[in-house]
């Protein structure tokens, strides 16, 4: 009797394993097919996005009339923000904190830049026209390859990361078919989408960056301010790495040497699994981190996420306020600024990817708050009453607040910022705090994701 009990029993559990397995299985299979299509999505939004970016600078630069100019300049400005927005969703290496999105934020900024210009009565000068011709040959190949992918995707199946490899290849077979594809010096076809992007990246480092005023005008600067005294040996550097990949998530861990990087926070890169990260030699801190895993379906809200990305940066070791957040579906895009005195220094900014499946962190930027951070002296200011007086009628203020915020180029302007709504819609208005006079506009678009600015 007892065993038939237990060979009921067992056979009962055997049956429910298998049922959630086979759940667990289908729900997998949904997730990986929602990734899927939402890539998919990505990549066609951001190759009609490029597309037309590279059409209206295109016809920027031949319209000689400065409505029309005014008008192609203003829209390559607003594509680029869309396929910057695009990129970061795509599975790249570093997606949103690479060389890709450095040119596409620059090519927006500097056509932005100029359509002020024109609308202010000025004209543009002989360099900044070569400047908006170079941007756009240099844009026309990227636009070309990703088109291809595009194609290439329908057409050839093309997969979004690269295959595992073979047996044969593990053991050191069919590698030189790759080498003999490419020994006319051309580049070999991208095995996936996150390769091809890969591809582009290191084509666009190689090329010398671009000389123009404007507020995105370079990410460096000839010498970091903010980064501390002293160097860091190879070795030391990587406890740094092992350090923070230890708070983030990956305990009893060594990362793997993955050469140097150059430039101004030049240093020394690391890898583990799917991690990348890049300690400066100057300092030894991490300014770079890109946690490309998979990211299994979200559990955490928007709230508990905020929660987590406050918790993770502090234990960190950074003291910063969140300023703005924007929900890419599997993880949080957060912005965290410096505060010194109630004063927001948006220069000194700190951006943070966070995972929605646990609440890890799979992004760190913070190059900028590296670049810039020093100690700073605020001049003497007139009082908020007398920057309020100096809005438009009508501006409702919401909120205010003293802030430093960055110009053309390197220049920082100490200001009163202004969140408020006028005839039904929301900006951001920036005073200079010591004359009142209007350094900057900017516009709230709300979205779900979350609020963009323009």
């Amino acid at each position: 009797m007892h065993r038939k009990l237990w060979i009921g029993a067992l056979a009962a559990a055997f049956v429910f394993s298998l049922g959630w397995g086979f759940t667990e299985y289908r729900l997998a299979g949904d997730y990986r097919l929602a990734a899927e299509n939402n890539n998919r999505r990505a990549l066609a939004d951001f190759a009609s996005h490029l597309d037309q970016l590279e059409t209206d600078m295109s016809k920027g630069d031949v319209a000689s009339n400065s409505t029309q100019k005014i008008l192609y300049l203003s829209q390559v400005s607003s594509k680029s923000d869309a396929a910057l927005k695009d990129f970061a969703q795509i599975p790249a290496d570093q997606a949103g904190l690479s060389y890709m999105g450095q040119f596409l934020t620059q090519s927006g900024d500097f056509s932005r830049t100029l359509a002020q210009k024109i609308a202010g009565g000025g004209t543009t000068s002989a360099e900044e026209d070569k400047t908006l011709r170079d941007m756009h040959e240099r844009l026309v190949p990227v636009n070309q390859k990703v088109q291809d992918m595009l194609t290439r995707i329908d057409t050839e199946n093309l997969v979004w990361t690269d295959p595992n490899p073979s047996i044969r290849q593990r053991l050191g077979f069919g590698g030189p078919q790759v080498a003999e594809a490419a020994a006319d010096g051309s580049e070999a076809p991208a095995k996936s989408v996150r390769s091809g992007l890969d591809q582009l990246d290191a084509s666009l480092q190689k090329l010398p960056p671009f000389t123009y005023t404007g507020e995105y005008a370079t990410r460096d600067v000839p010498k970091p301010l903010g980064l501390p005294s002293g160097e860091v040996t190879r070795d030391q550097a990587q406890v740094v790495a092992r350090d923070f990949l230890n708070k983030v998530g990956y305990a009893n861990i060594i990362p793997e040497s993955a050469g140097e990087s150059q430039g101004t926070m030049g240093g020394y890169k690391w890898k583990y699994k799917d991690a990348y990260l890049e300690v400066s030699r100057q300092g030894g801190v991490v300014t770079l981190y890109r946690d490309q895993r998979s990211i299994e379906p979200r559990t955490l809200s928007a709230e508990q996420a905020v929660s987590k990305a406050k918790t993770a940066l502090q234990s960190l070791g950074w003291q910063l306020v969140l300023t703005s957040s924007e929900d890419f579906g599997s993880y949080f895009q957060f912005d965290f600024v410096a505060e010194k005195d109630g004063v927001r220094i948006y220069s000194d900014k700190v951006r943070v990817m966070l995972a929605l499946d646990n609440g890890q962190i799979v992004g760190l930027d913070a190059a900028p708050y590296y670049s810039f951070h020093q100690t700073r002296t605020f001049p003497a200011k007139i009082s908020l009453d007398q920057a309020v007086r100096k809005l438009r009628q009508k501006f409702q203020v919401l909120e205010s607040r003293l802030a430093v915020i960055a110009k053309s180029g390197n220049k920082e302007v100490y200001s009163y910022e202004f969140r408020g709504r006028y005839q039904g819609e929301e900006y951001l208005i920036y005073l200079n705090a010591a004359t009142g006079a209007e350094e900057k506009i900017q516009r709230i678009i709300k979205t779900p994701r979350g609020e963009f600015l323009q």
